[in-house]
């Protein structure tokens, strides 16, 4: 079954693609950097020169900062969903 499985699985892929933009490849890299390096940066940077060796201080402030790394990632997804001037309507007739 297993084989079968795989068959089919390769051929399923290699027979569709997706389209993907360069410069949306290059802002998922760059949250994606940046939801690993501020919040650790952050906490690091917080732990001895703002909260005195306090690690929940710390911690909840890399907390914050991972957030807000989240909410700009979603931001910019929607505004560039919303610079597509292709309505629902549009991609339906298109294919």
């Amino acid at each position: 079954m297993s084989s079968a499985t795989s068959s089919l699985s390769s051929s399923a892929s290699a027979s569709s693609s997706v389209n993907v933009s360069t410069a949306t490849v290059a802002k998922l890299a760059f949250f994606t950097v940046a939801m690993i390096a501020f919040p650790i940066g952050t906490y690091f940077l917080t732990i001895d020169s703002y909260f005195g060796g306090n690690a929940t201080y710390a911690g909840i402030s890399a907390a914050v900062v991972a957030n807000l790394v989240l909410f700009a990632y979603v931001a910019v997804a929607v505004l560039e969903d919303s610079k597509d001037p292709r309505s629902p309507i549009n991609i339906k007739k298109q294919q």
